[in-house]
C-alpha cells in the first residue's frame, strides 16, 4: 500500500510546481507595467518653505534695504560723471530702470563701477558679485548691472534676472566715399539699356527719312530739308532732340504722325525712369560699402580685419563661431568700442560690431567732429541677446527683482525708456544723411557729381560753334556778290525826282532820305518815283 502512495502523489507534486513557475513568470512579465502605470499617476510632494523671503507686490518688499551694485560704464546704459558725488555719478537707461525698481522692491542701491580702469569691461563687474571666485570669498556687490549679456557661459557663475532688454550686435563700417566719376550721370542706366536707346533712335531716324525726306515724301510739304546727305542728318536730329525735349520739327504724312507717337512714348517712360532714378541712384552708389552685414565677415575668411572691445562678450561670441561654425576671424582687441569706432573710421582697421543701442546713440549723439559721417551702420541685427541683472549664486534675490522687471515690461515703463534715449528697434541714425549726394549731411549735390555733365555740354557747344563758322564759310561762297552800298552824298537831292540811273534801292534809300529830312512829301511823291523807275 505505501508504495501505491508515493506513485500517486508524485503528480500531484508535479502538477504544483508547474502552477507555481506559471504564477512566477506572469508576476515577471506584469511587474513593467505596474511600474509604468506607477510612474504616470502624479505624485504627491509635500510644498516646502519659499527659497526667498521678497516676493514682488509685497508691501513690505526689502523694507528699504540697500543693495551695493557693480556697474559696467557703456553709453547710453550706464554714463559716469567724475565731477558729481555719489549716486549723481550715473545715468542711463540701466539707472532709470533701477530707478523704476526701487520703487516696486522698496528697496535703495549704492553704485560703483566695476573697475575703474576699464569701466566698460562686463567681467569686471561680474567679478564683483563672486564670477568666478570660490565657496567662502568675499564680493564686494551684491548684482552687477549694466549692459551684460546673458550667455550660457556666465549662467555657471551668476544667477541672472529676466531680461530687461533684448537685443544683439550691429556691424559698424566706414562710410564709402563717393564716387566722383565724370559720367555718373549716365550710370541709372546700364550700357545695354543705353545702346537699346540708341538703336532706338536710329530706327526711328530711318523710318522718318522714309516717311519725311524731301525726295520720298509723299506730303507736298515736309520739315526735313536739304540734300539727301543732308535730310538724313536732319531725320537724325528729330530723333534725338525728342529725348532733349528741343524738338523743331513736325512730321506732315500719317506714316511719320505714327512713328512720332511711338517714338514719343518711348521717350517719355525714358526720361521719367531717368528723373526719378538718377538721385536715388548717386544716393545708394555712395551708400555702397564693401561689408554688408556678418555674412561679409564669416564669408571671406580673415580677409577682413576687426576690432573689438576688450573685456567683453564680444571675443566670446567670435571664439563661439569658430569653435561651432569653424569660421577664422583676424581681429584685434582695443581698451574701449570708443577705440574700436575711431580706428575704423581712420581706416586702420575694415569693421567692428557692437550692441545695436550703443551704435544707435553714438552715431547720433557722440561721435566726434572729425568722424562725422565717416561711420556707418550695415546689415541685419545678429547675435541676439537678452541683458540683464546679475546675482551671485549665494543669492535668491534674483527672483524677486524678475518678478518686478516682468511688471515694469507688462507696464510699458521699459518701452518707454527706450524712447526717451532712442535706442531700440524704432529709433534711428545719422547714416541715412550722411550718406547722402552730398556725403557732407547736407543732402545737396556737389560740382564734382555733374563735371562730366558740363564737359559734355562744353564738347556740345563748341562743336556747335564750329559747324556754325563752316556754314557761314559755305554760304559766302555760295552768294553772288553785291554792289557796294552807297554814301548819303551820292543821292539826289531831297525833294527832286528819281532819275533813270536810279535803281530800285537808289529809289528806297532816297525815300528815306525824305523822310528824315521831311522834304519830297507832295502827294504823289512816292508813287511817281517808283513808278519812274520801273516804267510801265
Amino acid at each position: 500500500g505505501v508504495p501505491k502512495l508515493k506513485l500517486a502523489r508524485r503528480p500531484l507534486r508535479l502538477v504544483q510546481r508547474v502552477a507555481m513557475h506559471r504564477i512566477t513568470l506572469l508576476f515577471l512579465l506584469t511587474l513593467p507595467l505596474v511600474a509604468l502605470g506607477e510612474d504616470s499617476r502624479p505624485r504627491r510632494q509635500t510644498i516646502a518653505a519659499p527659497i526667498n523671503d521678497v516676493f514682488h507686490g509685497d508691501e513690505s518688499g526689502f523694507s528699504g534695504r540697500v543693495f551695493t551694485v557693480s556697474l559696467q560704464v557703456i553709453h547710453p546704459m550706464v554714463f559716469f560723471d567724475e565731477t558729481k558725488e555719489g549716486n549723481e555719478r550715473f545715468s542711463g537707461y540701466t539707472i532709470d530702470m533701477l530707478d523704476l525698481l526701487k520703487e516696486e522692491l522698496k528697496c535703495d542701491f549704492t553704485y560703483f563701477v566695476g573697475d575703474p580702469d576699464e569701466p566698460e569691461s562686463a567681467n569686471a563687474a561680474l567679478e564683483a558679485v563672486g564670477a568666478g571666485k570660490g565657496i567662502g570669498e568675499t564680493r564686494e556687490a551684491d548684482f552687477a548691472a549694466g549692459m551684460i549679456h546673458m550667455t550660457a557661459n556666465r549662467s555657471r557663475l551668476v544667477h541672472f534676472t529676466t531680461p530687461y532688454m533684448s537685443s544683439g550686435y550691429v556691424m559698424v563700417v566706414p562710410v564709402p566715399s563717393l564716387n566722383r566719376g565724370l559720367w555718373n550721370f549716365f550710370s541709372p542706366f546700364d550700357e545695354l539699356l543705353w545702346v537699346l536707346v540708341l538703336f532706338e533712335m536710329i530706327v526711328v531716324a530711318i523710318a522718318f527719312y522714309i516717311t519725311e525726306a524731301p525726295h520720298l515724301t509723299v506730303h507736298p510739304e515736309t520739315d526735313v530739308e536739304g540734300t539727301p546727305l543732308l535730310a538724313a542728318a536732319d531725320v537724325m536730329y528729330f530723333s534725338v532732340s525728342l529725348l532733349t525735349c528741343t524738338l523743331d520739327k513736325s512730321p506732315r504724312t500719317w506714316g511719320g504722325k505714327c512713328v512720332m507717337l511711338g517714338h514719343g512714348w518711348f521717350m517719355l517712360i525714358l526720361i521719367a525712369s531717368y528723373t526719378a532714378n538718377l538721385a536715388s541712384f548717386l544716393t545708394a552708389n555712395a551708400l555702397s560699402p564693401k561689408i554688408t552685414g556678418w555674412d561679409s565677415i564669416t564669408s571671406t575668411g580673415t580677409q577682413y580685419k576687426l576690432v573689438i572691445p576688450r573685456g567683453t562678450a564680444h571675443k566670446d561670441f567670435l571664439e563661439f563661431e569658430e569653435g561651432h561654425y569653424g569660421f577664422e576671424f583676424n581681429y584685434e582687441e582695443v581698451a574701449t568700442f570708443e577705440e574700436a569706432f575711431a580706428m575704423v573710421a581712420e581706416g586702420k582697421a575694415d569693421a567692428t560690431f557692437e550692441d545695436e543701442p550703443v551704435v544707435q546713440y553714438y552715431l547720433e549723439e557722440e561721435v566726434p567732429e572729425e568722424y562725422n559721417c565717416k561711420l556707418m551702420q550695415v546689415g541685419r541685427l545678429f547675435a541676439p541677446v537678452g541683458y540683464g541683472l546679475a546675482f551671485s549664486l549665494d543669492s535668491q534675490d534674483f527672483i524677486a527683482f524678475s518678478q518686478a522687471i516682468v511688471h515694469l515690461q507688462e507696464l510699458g515703463d521699459t518701452t518707454r525708456l527706450q524712447y526717451k534715449w532712442e535706442i531700440g528697434p524704432g529709433a534711428s541714425t545719422q547714416t541715412e544723411l550722411c550718406g547722402s549726394p552730398g556725403g557732407d549731411g547736407s543732402g545737396e549735390f556737389l560740382a564734382g557729381d555733374f563735371w562730366g555733365l558740363t564737359l559734355m555740354t562744353a564738347l556740345f557747344v563748341i562743336v556747335g560753334l564750329l559747324i556754325n563758322i563752316y556754314e557761314r564759310y559755305a554760304a559766302s561762297r555760295a552768294a553772288p556778290p553785291t554792289a557796294p552800298a552807297r554814301a548819303l552824298n551820292d543821292f539826289p537831292p531831297a525833294g527832286e525826282p528819281a532819275t533813270k540811273a536810279d535803281d530800285l534801292e537808289t529809289a528806297i534809300q532816297r525815300g528815306v532820305a525824305d523822310a528824315l529830312t521831311g522834304a519830297g512829301h507832295q502827294p504823289g511823291t512816292v508813287q511817281a518815283t517808283v513808278g519812274y523807275v520801273y516804267p510801265r
